[in-house]
């Protein structure tokens, strides 16, 4: 073999490994190259991409006719508008369906009329992430704005008016004090018992926003309390009593508490287990029941949240819920 075809027998293999797309179209437009990566891409085999006209075969119909503009335009002024950058732009399969793809186009240094060799690759599963993350950021923040909104009206109409109806009766027994002491002492018992009904209703506000256990002691209490208050049967299997960074413990108790709420709200489970365990790469949390299952981690707020409030610490979210089987939520939140 001499050494122009060992060169090209070399070629010829790497374009064929590659996992990016290798199309090369002659001055024409024609492809005279076709690897298997755009074989499974565009679902069009080598023979009949080969003398094809290339804006035919993978470009949707708006786009021909500025391609073809662009290879004129090249060919006339060698005036590059995206040689050698990397562009982003709709191809399309051989069905019809369209896909976004990111290209890179050179042109190949050989003698004699141009050949373009253009490099594409897939960006279906990116474009989809990046679409995730922004519709999870705009989750976030709007349930930031739900939650303010919710604690807003729960000062409102909870402590604000008990404090005003304290401050009315705490007058009314000053006014009454000098002229008739038993009424201002009733009132003054009054003011006693609603300013304790006050602060128990700011305790439990206070634990709906960061459970002073949680801080305190971690995980484990936190937990225990969040099932020792569940409606059911619940059950805690392990947890473990390891301190972790503010933001994970806050994670993991939060997502048991709305675990257990779904669990109750829907499930219809006769059991629930739960556990908190620690492995090599952070923290794992796992809440199973034996409800009627069928949840769908896409369908409602609960479970997206969740998953939204593990991605803002870069933990991960499973769901098996399986019509009828009961429902199995794991979680791992890396702990460093």
């Amino acid at each position: 073999m001499s050494g122009v075809e060992d060169a090209l027998a070399q070629y010829r293999a790497m374009v064929d490994a590659s996992l990016d797309c290798v199309i090369t179209m002659d001055v024409d437009g024609e492809i005279i190259e076709f690897n298997p990566a755009a074989e499974r891409t565009f679902g069009r085999t080598r023979e009949e991409a080969l003398g094809a006209d290339m804006a035919d075969l993978i470009l949707p119909p708006h786009l021909r006719e500025a391609h073809r503009e662009g290879l004129e335009r090249y060919l006339n002024t060698e005036e590059p508008r995206i040689l050698d950058q990397r562009v982003e732009l709709t191809a399309m399969r051989s069905d019809g369906s369209e896909f976004p793809v990111e290209l890179t186009v050179t042109r190949i240094d050989l003698p004699g009329p141009p050949i373009f060799t253009g490099f594409v690759r897939d960006i279906t599963d990116r474009k989809r992430a990046e679409d995730e993350l922004r519709d999870s950021r705009r989750r976030i923040v709007e349930s930031a704005d739900a939650a303010r909104r919710k604690l807003e009206r729960d000062l409102h109409d909870g402590a604000q008016q008990q404090l005003v109806a304290l401050g009315m009766a705490m007058r009314l027994s000053r006014a009454q004090f000098d002229s008739n002491r038993e009424a201002a002492t009733e009132l003054l018992d009054e003011a006693i018992a609603e300013l304790t009904r006050t602060t128990k209703g700011l305790r439990e506000l206070a634990r709906g926003i960061h459970p002073a256990v949680l801080t305190e002691g971690g995980i484990k209490p936190a937990v225990e309390s969040l099932v020792s208050r569940a409606a059911g049967s619940v059950h805690l299997l392990e947890a473990t009593e390891r301190r972790f960074p503010a933001e994970v413990e806050a994670t993991a108790y939060f997502l048991v508490a709305e675990a257990l709420t779904n669990v109750s709200r829907y499930a219809e489970a006769r059991r629930t287990e739960n556990s908190i365990r620690c492995d090599a790469a952070g923290l794992v949390i796992e809440v199973k029941d034996d409800g009627r299952g069928g949840a769908d981690p896409q369908a409602g707020s609960g479970l997206r949240g969740l998953a939204d409030r593990l991605a803002a610490v870069d933990g991960e979210l499973r769901v098996l819920s399986p019509a009828g089987k009961g429902t199995e939520l794991w979680a791992r939140i890396p702990s460093e």
